[in-house]
């Protein structure tokens, strides 16, 4: 994977049954995604080169508990004129136990007018650097 990013598992991610709620792996997913498009804009506003997420795609594989040290893996697995797709997997380091495999559909937008905007070249050399 291109990037990789340690989550840190709170008490308050855990449901009822004493695991992470479902829904708690698509914000690791956002973490790491954050993290990692962090890189591309070095400090510039996400507005200036911003997406949104079209689409999450998650295959739960194995529970995560309080005390589990948890990474999150991503990969850009496909490349579009507007959109690019990321690959994910969550995963349990001391082990390499995977816990979750994902993909979100990104798709770049012109913040300005809210419709879509191509890729900067740039911005495509980068992301097929990231595959």
């Amino acid at each position: 994977m291109a990037f990789s990013q340690c989550i840190d598992v709170r008490f308050a991610d855990l449901d009822a049954l004493g695991h992470v709620n479902h829904a708690t792996f698509v914000t690791y997913l956002e973490c790491a995604r954050v993290a990692w498009w962090a890189q591309l804009l070095a400090g510039r506003p996400f507005t200036e080169e911003g997406f949104v997420v079209a689409r999450i795609e998650l295959d739960y594989r194995k529970p995560i508990l309080l005390g589990d040290e948890v990474r999150v893996d991503l990969r850009c697995s496909h490349l579009g004129h507007t959109s690019f797709s990321l690959a994910y997997k969550v995963v349990r380091p001391k082990d390499n136990v995977v816990l979750a495999e994902g993909q979100t559909v990104q798709v770049m937008v012109d913040f300005a007018t809210g419709r879509p905007r191509p890729l900067r070249s740039e911005t495509q050399a980068w992301l097929r650097s990231q595959e």
